[in-house]
């Protein structure tokens, strides 16, 4: 079983990719995938991207973390994927695990599993038992470091909705969720194991929920692709709950919501 890690990196990024790279090992390689917005960003590819005959790397001009993923996915080959980012930690067992699952799991098309800081705590507050997923967890939101899936599976039928995430200036986040939901909207077996495979940076933008009006139109416009017109009740109760909580003001942030609903409503 052979496993290809996407890494996408985005301008200077680049210089820290080959900190993400492993040592050399039969069945595993890496796709990197440089978005840049300037050529003088093409003088800062590390040599070692170029050296190394487990790593392939691709170069295209443009901006947008969703647009990103689907790229590097249209150059895989192995039987199962997982993505990093530039600040992704790949640990020494990593590999195996992720194998192992595949392995023991063969009805499983996409895994879920934990992700760590740097310094060994836990990302975020995961569910303790491995289980199925049958919807997008509301008590977490799942990251696109913290999977991995049968290629085969996935590639040509599910992307990431390219209006979502970093890059974007209109919905900020939200494009995991959307991913997920799509999986599952397609019949896919989808597992979570409580096993603690990469770590990463400590920064979520989901978090800003209750500050930052990128994420609160990007909510609002997840609430809208998942639900429809229901979303716009759901909005306006997430809006009066938490202003009644002291987490936000309550008319910005139905507006804000409101904006990413009627913004998918609209686009394509």
């Amino acid at each position: 079983m052979t496993l290809e890690v996407l890494i996408c990196s985005f301008n200077k990024g680049i210089v820290k990719v080959e900190d993400v790279l492993c040592e050399p090992r039969d069945g595993v390689r890496y796709i990197v995938s440089f978005q840049y917005t300037d050529e003088r960003y093409l003088e800062m590819i590390p040599k070692s991207l170029t050296d190394r005959p487990d790593v392939r790397l691709f170069k295209y001009r443009g901006q947008g973390l969703s647009s990103n993923r689907n790229q590097a996915l249209t150059h895989a080959k192995a039987d199962i994927v997982m993505y990093a980012d530039d600040d992704t930690r790949l640990k020494a067992d990593t590999f195996d695990a992720i194998t192992a699952i595949f392995e023991k799991h063969p009805d499983v098309d996409v895994a879920l599993f934990c992700a760590s800081t740097y310094t060994g705590r836990l990302l975020k507050e995961y569910p303790t038992e491995e289980q199925d997923v049958a919807s997008v967890p509301s008590d977490y939101h799942v990251s696109t470091v913290e999977m991995a899936f049968r290629r085969e599976r996935i590639q040509g039928v599910v992307r990431y909705d390219e209006r979502f995430g970093l890059g974007t200036r209109f919905l900020t986040c939200g494009e995991e969720d959307i991913w997920l939901f799509d999986v599952l909207k397609h019949d896919m077996k989808v597992r979570f194991f409580p096993e603690c495979l990469v770590e990463t940076s400590a920064m979520m933008k989901h978090t800003m929920i209750y500050v930052d009006a990128g994420v609160q139109r990007s909510f609002g416009a997840y609430l809208y692709y998942s639900r429809g017109h229901m979303a716009w009740l759901q909005c306006l109760r997430f809006a009066a709950r938490y202003t009644l909580r002291g987490y936000c003001h309550f008319v910005p942030t139905l507006r804000h919501l409101w904006q990413g609903a009627w913004y998918v409503r609209k686009t394509k």
